[in-house]
């Protein structure tokens, strides 16, 4: 697998994710007292070649290992890390009952068929992590709830509650003094339904908060390059002119798409369709 190292600004580095086995974004902050962590990754091997590149860039030692939300491409390789690890409240106690489940082969086909878990998630764990017989599975040390900043020298980490709709538990993280966001994946759909959905109350203050931010650069959590503010306030429109039109005229998506070419502020590309099609969704499950 071939990740790129990068460096974003003064303080703020990225691992760059690779689909092949859905490992996600990893970052670093990097303060004159230490860095910070955001994200284990799917697996120990995920997690070296982010230590390994910490090491070779000289970056200051590692003092915090946060975990953005429960999903396991995220904390998986929490104990390959020797750090106290943080999260939300809701992040930790999930993650604490997951580290005592069975992670083998057949217990994971068992959720899938009980609807526990989905095939993506489980075919892309058996391709990450084909043994899992010494997989050790670490819960986070430190919760919090609404926010928390950590001082790191000079350069201030904020880890916010955000939810949303892909996880309800989601934090981002916002380094103030560089005008960065790690956003993970908090503005993405739900993936655990079907079909992917959004919905209203919760993707709209989304956007809303994460556009409050004063930053200019955003890292999505499977995203081959960051956002430039721009771009977010491009979707953050999409997403709420497409939602605000579902939600007045219901579940029809003909009468939805007219609408939207009636209106003509929004190219009807596959982004935007795809954006319907997940408020339906949404509203279709009561959202």
């Amino acid at each position: 697998m071939t990740h790129a190292f990068n460096q974003l600004t003064d303080h703020v580095y990225w691992l760059s994710p690779d689909s092949t086995t859905d490992r996600p974004v990893l970052g670093v902050i990097a303060g004159a007292t230490g860095s910070l962590i955001v994200d284990a990754g799917n697996s120990p091997a995920h997690a070296r070649v982010l230590l390994d590149q910490i090491d070779a860039a000289n970056l200051p030692a590692p003092r915090y290992l946060v975990v953005t939300h429960w999903h396991w491409d995220h904390w998986f390789a929490t104990a390959a890390y020797n750090l106290p690890t943080v999260a939300h409240a809701s992040t930790r106690r999930i993650l604490a009952a997951q580290a005592t489940w069975d992670w083998s082969d057949a217990a994971l086909d068992a959720r899938v068929a009980q609807g526990a878990e989905i095939a993506f998630c489980r075919d892309m764990i058996k391709a990450e992590l084909p043994e899992r017989n010494r997989l050790v599975l670490r819960p986070p040390d430190l919760a919090f709830d609404g926010e928390l900043e950590i001082d790191l020298g000079g350069v201030t980490c904020r880890l916010i509650h955000v939810g949303g709709d892909h996880a309800a538990d989601s934090i981002i993280v916002h380094a103030p003094e560089d005008r960065v966001v790690f956003l993970s994946d908090c503005r993405y759909e739900d993936i655990y339904a079907t079909p992917r959905r959004y919905t209203v109350a919760n993707a709209l203050p989304l956007f809303d908060r994460l556009l409050a931010l004063e930053a200019d650069l955003y890292l999505g959590g499977h995203e081959p390059a960051p956002l430039l503010r721009p771009a977010l306030v491009e979707e953050a429109l999409r997403v709420r002119h497409a939602g605000k039109i579902v939600e007045r005229i219901g579940d029809d998506r003909v009468a939805v798409i007219d609408e939207l070419r009636r209106q003509g502020n929004l190219m009807l590309d596959e982004d935007t369709l795809d954006c319907v099609d997940a408020f339906l969704a949404g509203l279709r499950k009561g959202g």
